[in-house]
């Protein structure tokens, strides 16, 4: 890939205009684990287990598409592909917040067990889990271009 610098200064200071909002960003985050992740793994035909896995492996996976595919087909292709660039998103986080988006999304684990393994309060677990969710967000914007952002800009 070769990169034009008008496009590269562009990205660069696309950094300096961005305001998120940093509540309501967590909010879609927590939408796309208890409402869309559920239907992905569904639609995917996989279990709960399935993004331990692909958190676990750093192997490249490509999808198979055919061009004579059943519409159910392509969405359980598409469904599990997202389900690979969740993993990947994932991957791409501080080790902490990882642990806790997995153990609260994956592991359905509650606040004080999760307090309990980080060794911290209940106030400041909230806070780590909000920039974890939102680090999750910056993460599945690149990973997954195909989904929708999940960020709230202000």
């Amino acid at each position: 890939m070769k990169f034009d610098m008008e496009t590269a200064e562009d990205f660069a200071n696309w950094f300096d205009g961005v305001d998120v909002d940093l509540v309501e960003t967590s909010a879609k985050v927590r939408k796309f684990f208890k409402q869309d992740y559920p239907k992905l793994l569904r639609v995917a035909g996989v279990g709960d287990g399935f993004i331990k896995a692909s958190v676990m492996s750093d192997e490249p996976k490509a999808p198979s598409f055919g061009n004579q595919l059943e519409d159910r087909i392509v969405k359980q292709v598409y469904a599990k592909e997202t389900l690979e660039r969740v993993g990947k998103a994932l991957n791409a986080l501080r080790d902490e917040s990882k642990q806790i988006l997995i153990a609260v999304y994956v592991d359905d684990l509650s606040a004080w067990e999760i307090c309990e393994r980080l060794g911290c309060e209940k106030a400041q677990y909230h806070i780590k889990k909000r920039k974890a969710e939102n680090e999750f967000a910056d993460s599945f914007e690149t990973c997954c271009p195909w989904w929708k952002d999940l960020h709230k800009y202000k």
